[in-house]
């Protein structure tokens, strides 16, 4: 069974608890709206990865069978270590060309659309990822390690990457030059100037300092968190795919094949008017993406959410019991549904659910 399974309900009463926290400080870290958007975008990711995402562990294990040099033994403590150090320096590769070439930003770009910063944030993962990031993953096969060691260590990676967004942890000290922590990781977040293509380290921040691309939190400046072209929308589907759409959008209206594929492979920031094109960041200028909302509307939201969560922990227990047409159904039904869920809570009030509530205050 998917070891996700066990998380998610962790992942879940850590939310909880940090937004618990946070109130008692005198904090406002979360915005309902996105943190329920979070936790969708974070579903949806796992149902596409039920219906496509084993090819990334299809691809390893052809590989390491037939062009694996070396035997490990997985009772061999350095097999372990070695495995994730080279898994977390793969993964620097990955999260940087996700910032650095637009058609991977475009799957990337979902993690960071959120405005806010905190536990939830984290579960925003891409629904498109598992197309491309196998590849980068190919010099574990290679080398031969046994798939098994390969899901472990990405396990790892991916569940301590859960802990570093939230702003509750201030800096660690010495931490700071060895581990990915929330200070620095805050900074990958950030849309400030200084934030910019910094921190791409998955469980060690070594990675970074050795790229140079690493830098520490500031305490003399706010960070601001989102993207520069905001994603304004709760919809979860579209946060996957407005960046897909953007580079679509520009291909057909290039003027050359240069063009073309410069919007493809390029920066995300490149345009034919300036090769490498970049902003200031205003952050007095800045205003978090909100809409009106009834509290029927997010009492709905909350539920839906809630159900479909309680239906993906059922997907994870019983999905080997279904055959292979009744998983992919059940799974873009799931997603149709979170789709639309956003779609309702991104339309303006009076269009959705205001026959439910006549209270018009915000939430």
């Amino acid at each position: 069974m998917n070891p996700i399974a066990f998380a998610v309900p962790v992942f879940l009463a850590f939310i909880f608890l940090e937004f618990w926290v946070a109130r008692s400080r005198g904090l406002q870290i979360h915005n309902l709206k996105d943190s329920l958007t979070s936790i969708n975008v974070g579903m949806m990711s796992e149902f596409s990865k039920a219906i496509g995402g084993l090819i990334s562990i299809a691809m390893f294990t052809v590989i390491a069978d037939r062009f694996g040099a070396f035997v490990w033994d997985v009772s061999n403590p350095l097999t372990w270590i070695s495995a994730l150090l080279l898994y977390d320096f793969c993964y620097y590769w990955v999260h940087r060309t996700g910032h650095e070439i637009n058609i991977l930003w475009a799957s990337h770009v979902v993690h960071h659309s959120s405005e806010e910063f905190n536990l939830s944030t984290a579960l925003r993962q891409s629904s498109t990822g598992f197309l491309f990031r196998w590849i980068f993953y190919i010099p574990l096969a290679l080398l031969g390690y046994p798939v098994k060691v390969f899901v472990v260590v990405g396990l790892i990676d991916f569940l301590y990457m859960y802990w570093v967004h939230t702003q509750l942890i201030g800096k660690l000290g010495w931490l700071e030059y060895v581990f990915v922590t929330p200070s620095n990781h805050r900074v990958h977040h950030g849309q400030n100037d200084y934030c910019i293509d910094k921190n791409y380290g998955g469980i060690f921040s070594f990675w970074d300092r050795m790229f140079g691309t690493y830098a520490d939190e500031r305490d003399d400046e706010k960070t601001v968190y989102g993207i520069r072209k905001p994603l304004q929308s709760w919809n979860p589907l579209w946060a996957n795919l407005h960046q897909f759409v953007q580079i679509w959008q520009q291909v057909k209206s290039a003027q050359n094949w240069r063009h073309r594929l410069m919007y493809v492979f390029a920066k995300p920031s490149w345009t034919p008017e300036k090769e490498d094109a970049t902003t200031r960041f205003d952050a007095n200028h800045f205003s978090r993406f909100d809409t009106p909302a009834s509290k029927a509307l997010i009492r709905f939201a909350f539920v839906v959410t809630a159900l479909t969560n309680l239906l993906l922990m059922s997907y994870y227990f019983f999905q080997s019991q279904l055959s292979q047409p009744l998983r992919i159904s059940y799974c873009i039904l799931m997603m149709l549904i979170l789709a639309g869920m956003g779609w309702l809570l991104t339309r303006p009030r009076e269009a959705t659910l205001s026959h439910l509530d006549k209270d018009h205050s915000h939430a």
